[in-house]
């Protein structure tokens, strides 16, 4: 399982910025000592650390741009589903105009959505082939009883899925791109501080309490969560979503913990991960384009659960036609 926010040297970001600050706080104090040994640790290397920290701050949090790609997929979800719903009431009316007209049902697109279904870009694209046959019998669509209030529906949902399916793109590609520009900042921060670090424990070789300032303490902190009045180690909440038809994985389904404000996406690979929950026993939530909504109630998370993975298997929406 691959977890986020985490640098290839196996030491969280926030630790390492976490001990980089530390670090440059004594160098600041010994700055002479440091000069007089190596001209290069000088001043304007102190303002070179200030500068990458400063920079890897302002990168936004991950968790935020996960925030913002989280409500781009729910609205793709929520979108799709209304709009899968909406066919299924239209091929109704479709139905008792061309009744066994096999020709005009598949300009309708039978059997079609039942392949589409799971495919955000497919279901995009026959949306706006759907609508334009709707379109063109609307006429004898509406003599037949349907609403004009439902092909207003269908038209703006399909529109609204597209534009929903795009910033969810653009909102992955963000994520993406800051990934990796957090990784190499954090990357060169390393660097700076792992210099005054050497040379540190060079200089107060004779000086343990001082040298003790400049070891790079790289042994992972395990995150801690508030309950009640004290702090206790998170739980890991870690696992694949898959279809239960096929195995397949499923991209971009929302997986929830119920009673909490915590929630988050699968990847390509179908994972997902978080890891600050309060230990406990919950309600997973997981919904997914074309699929049913999924509970699983008795969940239990503890805090020495991080080799524990879960498989959560969502059934597709049936649809049926010819």
């Amino acid at each position: 399982m691959k977890t986020s926010q985490h640098t290839s040297k196996g030491i969280s970001q926030s630790r390492q910025l976490e001990i980089s600050k530390n670090i440059h706080q004594s160098f600041k104090t010994d700055l002479a000592r440091f000069t007089a040994f190596d001209p290069e640790l000088s001043p304007d290397y102190s303002n070179q650390l200030i500068h990458k920290i400063g920079e890897v701050e302002a990168i936004p949090a991950d968790y935020v741009l996960l925030a913002l790609q989280m409500q781009e997929t729910q609205k793709v979800i929520t979108f799709s589903n209304s709009a899968i719903a909406a066919v299924r009431t239209i091929r109704y009316y479709v139905e008792k105009v061309f009744p066994g007209d096999h020709l005009h049902l598949y300009e309708f697109g039978y059997p079609e959505l039942k392949k589409v279904i799971n495919t955000q870009s497919k279901l995009i694209l026959f949306l706006k082939n759907f609508v334009v046959t709707l379109n063109k019998y609307k006429t004898v669509l509406l003599q037949k009883g349907l609403s004009q209030t439902t092909i207003d529906e269908i038209t703006h949902l399909s529109s609204d899925l597209d534009t929903a399916n795009i910033q969810q793109e653009q909102a992955k590609k963000a994520r993406y791109i800051a990934t990796g520009n957090r990784v190499k900042a954090y990357d060169e921060l390393w660097k700076l501080t792992a210099t005054i670090a050497k040379a540190g424990k060079l200089i107060f070789e004779d000086d343990p309490d001082n040298q003790h300032n400049y070891i790079l303490d790289v042994s992972p902190k395990k995150k801690t969560v508030k309950l009640a009045d004290a702090e206790v180690n998170a739980a890991i909440f870690q696992g694949t979503v898959t279809d239960a038809e096929t195995e397949e994985v499923i991209e971009d389904a929302m997986v929830e913990i119920l009673g909490t404000t915590l929630s988050t996406t699968t990847d390509e690979d179908g994972e997902f991960y978080t890891d600050e929950v309060v230990p406990g026993t919950y309600t997973i939530k997981i919904t997914a384009v074309g699929y049913k909504d999924f509970q699983q109630s008795g969940v239990e998370l503890t805090s020495d659960n991080e080799e524990q993975e879960f498989t959560f298997s969502l059934a597709k929406i049936v649809v049926e036609g010819v």
